[in-house]
């Protein structure tokens, strides 16, 4: 189980609540609870387990006990939409500089935002926003992280991997990743940010599958734009830019 004390106590920001369970649906489901019932702090929700982890496109995140990292972060930008497009950005670094601070492990980032160690998927992040009459009101950011070795049902053992690092490194993950997204900033992706971002990058300079409207399509991922959108050069020789929740990203075999 997770010690909601050693959580606290490794926290540097004061500027959040704290909720640890042993078991919920999702973070994220609970963290959107406490908005709609009108909590408008900041929080930090954090699960021993989760029974219906969340994914992106509705996808499922297998969440078992004990060898994990389960939670979500919450923030209040009250901004336009424009502004909390670079959150999903900034927040995979600001992960990923978490989990070198705290196991010493460097990570990739595989645009969107998922983190990937030794070729295996070991973070998903997964943002969403509240908003109120064309305002944000609050941002989601839900993070699972495999920290220990564990099997994986079905079709995960293809992809999904762990850090090989112990459980007693959970509560201090926790705080660390807390830590570094609260710190994000809406608007503008910030340079050292975009920087580290591109450095990190799992698929810059590779050929990549990409799915639009369905259907398959190759190219070279090229750069990343300060919006943190993938550049890519079509086989055409032609220049597109692919943005969030348009496609699917795959490394082409």
């Amino acid at each position: 189980m997770l010690d909601y004390n050693k959580i606290s106590e490794n926290l540097k920001s004061n500027e959040a609540e704290l909720f640890c369970y042993d078991s919920v649906d999702s973070t994220s489901t609970r963290a959107r609870s406490f908005i709609d019932s009108g909590n408008t702090s900041n929080l930090i929700v954090v699960s021993d387990e989760q029974t219906c982890g969340r994914g992106r496109n509705g996808k499922s995140f297998y969440s078992p006990p004990g060898v994990s990292v389960y939670m979500s972060v919450v923030l209040h930008p009250f901004c336009d939409f424009n502004s909390v497009v670079g959150v999903t950005t900034s927040a995979s670094v600001a992960v990923n500089r978490a989990i070198e601070k705290v196991t010493g492990k460097q990570t990739q980032i595989k645009w969107v935002n998922d983190l990937y160690y030794k070729n295996r998927k070991v973070c998903g992040i997964l943002c969403e926003a509240v908003a109120k009459k064309s305002v944000v009101s609050s941002v989601i950011i839900g993070v699972g992280i495999n920290l220990c070795e564990s099997e994986f049902p079905g079709e995960l053992s293809e992809i999904a991997g762990t850090l090989g690092c112990d459980a007693s490194l959970r509560e201090q993950l926790v705080s660390a990743v807390a830590d570094e997204l609260l710190n994000l900033k809406c608007g503008e992706i910030e340079k050292e940010m975009l920087d580290e971002y591109r450095s990190k990058s799992l698929v810059i300079g590779k050929k990549i599958d990409y799915y639009f409207n369905g259907i398959k399509n190759t190219a070279t991922a090229a750069g990343i734009d300060s919006l943190g959108g993938l550049i890519i050069e079509k086989t055409d020789g032609s220049v597109d830019i692919l943005r969030s929740g348009e496609i699917t990203v795959r490394l082409s075999d």
